[in-house]
């Protein structure tokens, strides 16, 4: 039997004296990230005296996922972040990690999604008929404020007072930057100096724990079991062991539902809309396609508003349309995992404690796997598939550590953008242009609109547009 020695991980180039790859990171993360690719399919970085090891592969990223998911943890970043955020399903490890996702999953069924459907168009809907013709819509604010609506209603069971919701929304950059500063410099001591970054941090930290304690609630909770929340993880149990849980648990689980699931959702829809405004094909497109399957979408009279009655999944030119918005704009610029024992990984040998870096944003904007991949184009999904290796496309990542509500967020995503596009014709802001972010998520800042009553169409002769496209 032939022997295959592993290769060592090359170098990245372009490595400054005492600072390494850190400028080129911080002034383009992005784009430095995506160019390893060209250096091979791993590559080790160095930020300062860290070193790194970025996988560049989506099917080594995939196998750091999946085969090797047990010896390559989560480790140090999320060891850093875990005093603030908890032990819930985003930070545990091991035997935690396997207790709290068999009591979490069964929330998120795809019965359980159906049910939450009209909770979700219900948010969305009295969100944007706050909205007034001719206004100027800031698009990233107004998802934030819808994302953290239905985290609170369709998981938790409660309405946000709009004190609290604003704090939140206010807290959040500020929660954003001190993630990716303790991601960078993840050592405990970095969290205890006294830098203007860290206390704005810790005082958004007290600001979202405010949050969770009044939608878990106190020792006599909203249903009077323990703080129990009334929503869907109101009776998740361990089905290993028939356990509830506590409300410590519970807590945690918010803390990380909360987190991530107001700033993914809300970037990711916030680039629909700006995708769309550029794109008035797809956008014709897609308004006949809703239309058809919601009616005229003012009164819901021919097939029910979105969300109610889900059946189970979008029209399949809206779910082409998200798949492209989440290939294109990942919400995850870069995370990682930490090698426990040392491990093959493809041809690589890698030690033990080797961090391991990856980018799924720069995963799915690689030329090579994605022919010109910064235009948006939803046809690339045309056979549902797209480039057809699951491994190309991992949005919500992969293995044990795959997102528990990735079902959920398909629901979500699928009705906001059917209500919003079947009752408001959107206009970009002249001179508005948007700007890419990048902390730990991709964010969309500066991009407004004017909304406007969306004109039901009328029928005509096969191939006109339809009315209210741009």
């Amino acid at each position: 039997m032939t022997t295959v020695t592993p290769q060592t991980v090359p170098t990245a180039p372009g490595g400054v004296p005492v600072l390494g790859h850190l400028p080129a990171l911080l002034r383009d993360p992005l784009g430095f990230l995506g160019s390893l690719a060209r250096v091979g399919d791993a590559v080790e970085i160095s930020l300062g005296p860290r070193r790194m090891t970025v996988v560049t592969s989506p099917a080594l990223v995939h196998t750091l996922l999946t085969a090797l998911s047990h010896d390559c943890p989560r480790g140090t970043v999320q060891g850093a972040l875990r005093e603030a955020f908890g032990d819930g399903l985003l930070m545990s490890e091991g035997a935690l990690h396997r207790e709290r996702r068999r009591a979490v999953q069964p929330a998120f069924t795809a019965e359980r999604v159906a049910a939450l459907a009209g909770v979700v168009g219900e948010a969305a809907r009295e969100r944007i008929e706050r909205w007034s013709p001719g206004r100027a819509v800031d698009v990233a604010g107004e998802m934030t404020a819808l994302a953290l609506d239905v985290v609170a209603r369709a998981l938790f069971g409660v309405r946000l007072a709009e004190g609290p919701a604003a704090a939140f929304r206010r807290a959040l950059p500020d929660l954003v930057r001190g993630q990716i500063a303790r991601s960078l410099c993840p050592h405990p001591l970095f969290a205890r100096l006294p830098l203007p970054l860290n206390r704005r941090f810790d005082a958004a930290v007290r600001v979202l724990d405010a949050v969770v304690d009044r939608t878990v609630g106190g020792p006599d909770g909203p249903d009077g079991r323990d703080g129990a929340p009334a929503g869907p993880l109101r009776d998740a149990v361990d089905p290993a062991t028939g356990r509830r849980l506590d409300r410590a648990a519970l807590r945690s689980e918010a803390v990380s539902l909360f987190g991530a699931g107001t700033e993914t959702v809300s970037s990711t829809l916030t680039w629909l809309f700006h995708e769309l405004m550029g794109a008035p094909e797809v956008y014709a497109r897609l308004l006949g396609e809703l239309e058809e399957a919601y009616g005229d979408g003012l009164t819901g009279a021919a097939s029910g508003e979105p969300g109610a009655g889900w059946p189970g999944e979008a029209p399949p030119y809206l779910r082409a349309v998200l798949r492209e918005v989440l290939r294109l704009h990942a919400p995850n610029a870069f995370l990682t995992r930490t090698a426990a024992a040392g491990v093959r990984l493809g041809p690589y040998a890698v030690a033990a404690g080797t961090e391991l870096l990856y980018s799924l944003t720069a995963l799915h904007r690689d030329p090579a796997r994605y022919p010109d991949p910064l235009r948006f184009d939803p046809d690339r999904w045309a056979d549902g598939e797209g480039a057809g290796d699951r491994r190309l496309f991992l949005p919500f990542g992969a293995g044990r550590h795959k997102c528990v509500g990735e079902g959920f967020a398909w629901m979500e995503l699928a009705v906001i953008a059917a209500t919003v596009l079947l009752r408001w014709r959107l206009t970009p802001l002249p001179g508005a242009r948007a700007r890419e972010v990048v902390w730990t998520t991709v964010q969309a800042r500066d991009v407004v609109m004017t909304v406007a009553p969306r004109a039901v169409r009328v029928p005509g002769p096969p191939g006109a547009s339809a009315g209210g496209a741009p």
